[in-house]
């Protein structure tokens, strides 16, 4: 179960990070076109939160599994 779960995050972790580049990011538009956030650097800092939430959730998955 924890597997299937490390390979969500990481399948996530993946369609998140791969189109953030430093001239164009292409997810963080798309959040702030979604007129869920005020302010494009309130969606900045969610994706900030969300990208770091996920590398660390793979890693301690990754921990887990190895300690079982």
């Amino acid at each position: 179960m924890i597997r299937i779960i490390q390979l969500l995050v990481g399948f996530f972790l993946i369609v998140l990070v791969v189109p953030q580049t430093p001239t164009e990011n292409i997810v963080l538009r798309v959040f702030f076109e979604t007129g869920f956030f005020t302010t494009y650097s309130e969606a900045k800092s969610f994706l900030k939160i969300l990208t770091w939430s996920l590398i660390f959730s793979f890693l301690f998955l990754t921990f887990l599994i190895h300690i079982y």
